[in-house]
């Protein structure tokens, strides 16, 4: 049987992987927000999103975490086939996944994906009440009564934080661009060190008259 033929959908692989990274990201000061599990350019995509325990991720944690992701990945060799790992920065949309994420964030606006009978696919609103098996969320729409779901049933949480879509896109290419050039400068050796220019010497000396 296909390693992958265990898992019934990229949300219990999500789990898994999650079970796998946690405690170890954890013992680095890591917190593990999410992982995102899709199929994109033909592979399978493992998108995992870190913060440190203190909040604020600097660029050369999450080069060091992606380096320990790997590593643990091919160890526990989960996952048949070819598949790519991103480790990400929250960014403007943090993902929210536990109790403890959604407590820390009540009062803001969320965008949650909801499995289940009678429920939306999409609730975006104010997150008004957050518990350890139920949210509270008032919808967007003037006069809506608030609406509690499952937090089992949320299949993907997000800070929905007011923002210009395309400067939103703008940013995130920045952000791909530092995190490629960063890591392509970590591949490289170090090089010679370039001499110091010389100073262009006057044909005339201060003071000299003409």
């Amino acid at each position: 049987m296909d390693r992958q033929d265990r898992y019934e959908s990229p949300r219990e692989l999500a789990g898994r992987i999650i079970a796998l990274l946690e405690a170890d990201l954890q013992a680095d000061g890591l917190a593990l927000l999410d992982v995102r599990v899709f199929q994109g350019g033909g592979r399978l995509q493992i998108r995992i999103y870190l913060d440190t325990l203190a909040g604020g991720i600097t660029l050369d944690e999450v080069a060091r975490a992606s380096r320990t992701v790997g590593i643990l990945m091919d160890e526990a060799d989960l996952i048949a086939g070819k598949y790519v790992i991103e480790v990400s920065s929250p960014g403007i949309r943090r993902p929210l996944r536990t109790a403890d994420h959604y407590r820390a964030v009540v009062g803001q606006r969320v965008d949650l994906k909801i499995a289940g009978v009678g429920h939306p696919g999409r609730l975006k609103g104010i997150l008004t009440g957050a518990g350890e098996t139920e949210l509270e969320v008032t919808p967007d729409e003037e006069g809506a009564s608030p609406v509690t779901v499952s937090l089992e049933g949320v299949l993907e949480g997000n800070l929905d934080a007011d923002f210009d879509p395309r400067a939103l896109i703008n940013a995130d290419r920045r952000r791909r661009k530092e995190e490629q050039r960063q890591a392509r400068q970590q591949k490289k050796k170090p090089g010679r060190k370039s001499r110091p220019r010389k100073k262009k010497r006057d044909d005339q000396s201060p003071g000299s008259g003409s």
